[in-house]
């Protein structure tokens, strides 16, 4: 294949509707890093990641150099060199190697009229949606979430709660219960709200005794010894990992709680995302990627230890992603619809993005 010429990255910004509450953090917008990199033929590959308070851009164009030069085929090479360069810098730069390499995949699957799946080998056409709710609205508002998702054929819910407030957490959790049907599975988010598994029993077991299929981010990811020992005091499963960069993180979590969350725009790209997927088969752990549907469906498709994707809808308005997509996902009665086009499944319109951006760059011809 032909070589990367350039690499270009675009910071972009958009609003929420109104204004969303996470636990203490108050949160106005959502911040994106689009990637694209071009091949000298005319050949394109994209990728996206949240920002997340971090300069995702400068870390892209901080590895770009170790990927202009180099065709798709010779991804790893990349990776591995953009790695080697700085070891004290890896844990960050990481989040950069991840988009690119992502890019990369896609630049690859389009060459070769194939999608993501395709390439890996595919096992399954349809998976499992998981949509997300919950972000501070009023408790009408979540119930009356859950019943209207439960309608539509989507079979696990998540809920983000507030983690700080026990007694608040208990009424919410009970009216969730008691608005979907008995089929009809929810999750808990704690968002990291937790420092000790003193702090984190109550409502654990709460969620325990109402019969939550996961409790996820109890603890951050590096506090994996809590996260193993609050996991032998409950039954139900822990899920962790949207943070971890790569599979010695996830080596760690996987001895410790029962569900992955691997993140692809994170945790090394698709090279390193199949990294963890293996080490998640071979342990026997399920894994729930973190958002990004459409992506992390490529890899549902090849992977049967994925459960379900994740997915916060659009009318919820806390990942305003569709405003910069060209094309929607497919979900028909809770499932994704895998996407046969070719590439990783990243149709983001890139000029129509570039009407939130906030700053752009280019690293190469």
């Amino acid at each position: 294949m032909p070589a990367v010429t350039a690499v270009e990255a675009m910071h972009c910004r958009i609003p929420f509707p109104s204004p969303l509450q996470l636990g203490k953090v108050h949160m106005t917008h959502r911040d994106y890093v689009l990637v694209r990199i071009r091949l000298a033929d005319g050949g394109t590959g994209y990728a996206v990641g949240f920002e997340r308070g971090m300069p995702l851009l400068d870390l892209v164009t901080r590895v770009a150099p170790f990927y202009v030069g180099r065709s798709p085929e010779m991804r790893a090479a990349a990776r591995q060199a953009a790695e080697a360069a700085t070891p004290p810098a890896r844990a960050v730069l990481m989040r950069g190697i991840s988009l690119l390499d992502i890019a990369m995949w896609d630049a690859l699957g389009r060459a070769r009229e194939l999608p993501l799946w395709a390439l890996l080998g595919g096992a399954r056409m349809r998976v499992p949606v998981m949509p997300v709710i919950g972000y501070g609205a009023s408790i009408e508002a979540v119930t009356g979430q859950c019943a209207d998702l439960a309608g539509r054929g989507f079979r696990t819910i998540k809920v983000m709660i507030n983690g700080t407030d026990t007694a608040a957490d208990r009424v919410l959790l009970e009216a969730v219960r008691g608005a979907m049907p008995d089929d009809v599975a929810f999750g808990i988010d704690a968002h990291w709200s937790w420092k000790t598994i003193e702090d984190a029993l109550p409502t654990c077991l709460l969620a325990q005794d109402l019969g939550a299929a996961f409790i996820e981010d109890p603890f951050l990811p590096q506090q994996w010894r809590n996260v193993g020992d609050l996991q032998a005091q409950i039954g139900v499963p822990i899920a962790v990992g949207e943070d971890v960069i790569d599979r010695y993180g996830f080596r760690d979590l996987a001895e410790s709680a029962r569900i992955l969350r691997i993140d692809a725009s994170v945790s090394g790209g698709v090279t390193g995302a199949i990294e963890a997927l293996h080490l998640a088969t071979i342990m026997d752990r399920e894994v729930i990627p973190h958002v990004f549907p459409t992506l992390h469906g490529q890899l549902a498709a090849a992977f049967p230890a994925i459960r379900c994707v994740e997915m916060i809808l659009p009318e919820v308005g806390a990942d305003p992603m569709d405003r910069l997509l060209s094309e929607e996902a497919r979900i028909e009665d809770g499932d994704l619809l895998i996407s046969e086009a070719p590439g990783a499944a990243i149709a983001f319109d890139w000029d129509r993005a570039a009407g939130f951006a906030l700053r752009t760059e280019r690293v190469g011809a």
